[in-house]
C-alpha cells in the first residue's frame, strides 16, 4: 500500500507541474498574424542609397553609414558581375514574446501545447530592493520567424538582394535549455562576465543618448541603450520597466545569441557588399545597429525602432491588462550589389 501510495503521489506531483491543454490554466495564448499590406510600417525601409545617393521618404535619421557606400560601381568577383551598390532596410524576420510555452502568437494565436514544467511560464516578479523601493522582475520567450515580406508579395522578382528562403521558424526559445538559465547561457558567450554590474550601468546611458536621435554605439555590444543590459542572453530580465521594454531587450538579445551561435550572419558592410548575396557574411560579435523593430501586434506602432532607443513612443497604450503577448516586424541593414552587367 506503501509504494501504490508513494506512486500516487508522485503522478499528481507531476501532473501538478505540467501544462495541459485545458482551457483556462495559465497564461492564455492570444494572437493574429500581422496584415502584410496595412501593418507593418514600410517607411522603415528608408532611407535607400543607390550609387551612394540616400533616397528619404518620410524617415530622416534612421540610418547609419556602414561603410559601403561611397562609390557608384562594385563588382562580385564570384558571380563575375558588375553592379550599383544598394543599401536598404529589409523586412526580414518576425519576432514575438509570449508568456506561454508553445504560443505562436503571429501565427494567429496557434498554441501547440508542448509539456513543460509549470515554471517555464513567462511570469513578472516583484521584490524589495535594497533601499526599500520594490523592483519588478521578468521572465519571457520569443519565437523567431524567417518571413522575407518583399519575396512573399512578390514586390521584387529575381533580385540577388533579397532573400529568397520562404517562411521558417528557425528559434522557438521553450525549446532550447539554455533560455531560461542564466550559466549555461553565459558558457556561449563567457565574455559577458567582463561586463556584468558597473560595466553595464556606465555604458547605458551614453549608448541610450546616441540611440535617442540615431543608433546605439556599436563598441558598446554589452548593452541595449535604455532597454537594459544584453547579457545574459536569456529570457531573464533582472530590471523589468515596462512590457514593452522587455520585450524590445529580449529582441536584442536574441540576435546577439543567434550571432554567437553563428546562425545569424551580417548583412551590412562593404564585405557583406561584396559577398554579392542576400544571407550575408558569419558575424558572432552582433553590430546592434543593423536591427529596426516595428510592432505589428497587438497593434501597429507605425514607428520604426533601433535597439536601445527609449521607448516613450511605442509605450503609449501598449500596457492594457488584457495585452501579454507581442509582436514585431524586424528591418535588417541590407547593403548589396545591384547586378548591372554579368557576362555569363
Amino acid at each position: 500500500m506503501k509504494k501504490v501510495a508513494a506512486t500516487l503521489f508522485a503522478a499528481a506531483a507531476i501532473a501538478a507541474g505540467y501544462s495541459s491543454a485545458e482551457p483556462g490554466i495559465g497564461p492564455v495564448c492570444t494572437g493574429k498574424f500581422p496584415n502584410l499590406i496595412t501593418d507593418i510600417c514600410y517607411d522603415c525601409m528608408f532611407p535607400i542609397s543607390l550609387a551612394g545617393n540616400l533616397v528619404t521618404i518620410g524617415v530622416s535619421n534612421d540610418d547609419y553609414d556602414s561603410g559601403a557606400g561611397g562609390s557608384p560601381v562594385c563588382t562580385c568577383v564570384e558571380t563575375l558581375t558588375a553592379g550599383t551598390p544598394v543599401s536598404f532596410w529589409e523586412p526580414m524576420f518576425m519576432v514575438e514574446v509570449t508568456n506561454k510555452p508553445g504560443c505562436m502568437p503571429l501565427l494567429g494565436a496557434v498554441d501547440i501545447s508542448p509539456p513543460f514544467n509549470s515554471l517555464e511560464y513567462g511570469a513578472e516578479q516583484r521584490s524589495g530592493a535594497p533601499l526599500g523601493s520594490p523592483r519588478k522582475s521578468s521572465f519571457m520567450h520569443v519565437n523567431e520567424y524567417i518571413n522575407p515580406v518583399m519575396t512573399a508579395l512578390g514586390a521584387i522578382s529575381d533580385s540577388p538582394c533579397l532573400d529568397q528562403r520562404g517562411f521558417d521558424v528557425p528559434f522557438i526559445s521553450w525549446a532550447d535549455p539554455t533560455w531560461n538559465d542564466d550559466s549555461l547561457a553565459m558558457i556561449l558567450t563567457p565574455y559577458g562576465y567582463a561586463f556584468a554590474g558597473i560595466a553595464s550601468i556606465a555604458a547605458e546611458a551614453p549608448d541610450a543618448i546616441a540611440a535617442t536621435t540615431g543608433f546605439g554605439t556599436a563598441s558598446l555590444f554589452w548593452v541595449a541603450g535604455a532597454w537594459g543590459p544584453m547579457y545574459p542572453v536569456t529570457g531573464n530580465i533582472a530590471t523589468a520597466n515596462t512590457p514593452e521594454q522587455v520585450a524590445h531587450l529580449l529582441i536584442a538579445r536574441l540576435f546577439a545569441k543567434l550571432h554567437a551561435t553563428g546562425v545569424q550572419q551580417s548583412t551590412a558592410g562593404y564585405d557583406a557588399m561584396r559577398s554579392c548575396g542576400a544571407l550575408g557574411l558569419p558575424q558572432f560579435l552582433m553590430d546592434k545597429r543593423q536591427y529596426k523593430t516595428n510592432r505589428v501586434f497587438p497593434f501597429p506602432d507605425n514607428t520604426c525602432t533601433p535597439i536601445g532607443r527609449p521607448l516613450l513612443l511605442q509605450e503609449r497604450g501598449a500596457a492594457r491588462p488584457q495585452d501579454k503577448d507581442y509582436g514585431y516586424f524586424i528591418f535588417r541593414k541590407k547593403d548589396c550589389c545591384g547586378p548591372v552587367y554579368s557576362p555569363l
